[in-house]
């Protein structure tokens, strides 16, 4: 799988799927998220849950991550271009790209390319992204909520989960894992750790 992951970004080989975030209150698209896919052309899809521990393990998360970030500055471009009313759109970035120094000025890079306000950008990330350097971690979200670009907390309650992430974390969104949110109309528990 590593062999075929190697060329894939070469040769174009991962797509993105844009999946709505909806108000349950009015029906309205408030944003998007953009969900990583990779069209391996011998093995078909593969789940990302498969090659993106791949991919941090060998380094190449940081070149797929800069593609991501490219490829929805550059669909948000095309949009408005379209004459569309662009959203914010969330995209997952690794522990490796937070505790790395290079991430605030590929995120201003990009929306200078595409002429974008930061306001477009929403960057998610789990609490394993903070554990292993959380000084840097703090510093890094720090430079991007200078830009303006929106960041959130994805899978809140599982793993490392501490509400004192959320003190010391620029977090502007909680997404709580799924395993609460889906009994919360029939479990009183799950329901009032929700709210």
């Amino acid at each position: 799988l590593e062999a075929k992951l190697r060329p894939a970004l070469e040769r174009g080989e991962f797509i993105l799927y844009f999946q709505p975030q909806v108000s349950l209150e009015t029906g309205e698209v408030l944003g998007l998220e953009a969900l990583l896919r990779w069209s391996q052309p011998e093995l078909g899809m593969v789940s990302p849950d498969r090659f993106i521990p791949l991919a941090e393990e060998n380094g190449l998360i940081v070149p797929i991550g800069l593609w991501v970030l490219d490829a929805v500055c550059a669909q948000i471009a095309d949009w408005k271009r379209r004459g569309l009313e662009p959203v914010p759109v969330a995209f997952n970035v690794s522990a490796t790209q937070i505790n790395g120094s290079a991430l605030p000025q590929a995120l201003a890079a990009a929306l200078e390319k595409y002429r974008l306000p930061p306001s477009l950008l929403e960057l998610e990330l789990t609490e394993t992204a903070f554990m292993h350097a959380p000084e840097q971690a703090i510093a890094v979200l720090a430079e991007v909520k200078a830009l303006g670009v929106a960041i959130a907390l994805d899978d809140f309650g599982t793993g490392y989960s501490s509400l004192s992430h959320l003190r010391r974390f620029a977090i502007d969104r909680l997404k709580i894992d799924r395993s609460f949110v889906a009994d919360i109309t029939t479990d009183p528990d799950d329901a009032a750790i929700v709210a």
